[in-house]
């Protein structure tokens, strides 16, 4: 039985953590959003996986071929939720957020947030 000061300390860790995913999912929309905007700029007829390893390109600045890997992390992702769409840029950014998370800290054996609306409201499902 939790004691009221494990409890309180509990209650605290967990806002904690949830303003920390809040900030770090915040970043990670706002450079998608920016490199997004940026891709659309430069090239308006990309459109699906393509255009989104350009968006992922441009905001972690590698290579193709390391972009289309995230994309189609993303895609085994949503197979493993059981869905049988193709993934939309919603669905790209919230494994970048989750992967760069969990890999960021050693300790996170999840996230607390629920990012799906957190990134439609910023992204847009549109693409």
């Amino acid at each position: 039985m939790e004691s009221p000061t494990q409890r309180l300390r509990a209650l605290i860790l967990s806002r904690r953590k949830r303003q920390h995913e809040l900030r770090y999912a915040t970043r990670v929309c706002r450079e998608s959003a920016a490199a997004l905007e940026a891709v659309l700029a430069e090239r308006p007829e990309l459109s699906g996986d393509a255009l989104y390893e350009a968006v992922v390109a441009r905001r972690l600045r590698i290579e193709a071929a390391a972009a289309r890997a995230i994309v189609w992390k993303a895609h085994q992702m949503l197979g493993h939720w059981g869905n049988d769409r193709d993934p939309k840029l919603v669905d790209v950014v919230k494994y970048m957020i989750v992967s760069e998370y969990l890999g960021a800290d050693s300790h996170a054996d999840g996230m607390l947030m629920d990012l799906g609306t957190f990134i439609s409201d910023r992204i847009g499902g549109n693409h």
